[in-house]
């Protein structure tokens, strides 16, 4: 699948090669990339090894190209958002945990919402839909 993954603010693409790319800034202050994979339900993150990541810890995510805050405030202050562009072009609200070790992807469409990861559960309930 060719998805792309845009900014909600200023629609900047975020989607390099395989790798969808956030600043992000950890309670300390402290700053860094995250380079996340495309792939709803994988996981994994690279960053750079100064940049370390504590399990449970809150880390903010911000555009890296209009430094917008991409926190989810409409939906959950523990979530950020972005836009997925699929292959036939529709666009639908992604949402992700800013809770370092926390998996869990939504993706929003309408008023019905795709649960993915393990900790899908700890937001919306167990229903489909809002």
């Amino acid at each position: 699948m060719k998805n792309d993954y845009i900014c909600p603010f200023c629609r900047g693409h975020l989607k390099v090669k395989n790798s969808v790319i956030f600043s992000a800034k950890k309670p300390n202050g402290e700053a860094g990339l995250l380079l996340l994979s495309p792939e709803i339900g994988d996981y994994s993150v690279r960053r750079h090894r100064s940049f370390e990541l504590v399990e449970g810890e809150k880390t903010d995510l911000y555009c890296p190209i209009c430094h917008a805050d991409l926190m989810a405030k409409h939906y959950n202050s523990n979530l950020a958002r972005i836009i997925r562009i699929n292959e036939f072009g529709e666009e639908n609200p992604i949402l992700i945990s800013e809770i370092v070790g926390e998996r869990c992807t939504y993706v929003i469409h309408g008023k019905k919402v795709d649960r993915f990861g393990d900790d899908a559960m700890n937001y919306f309930g167990a229903g489909t839909e809002f």
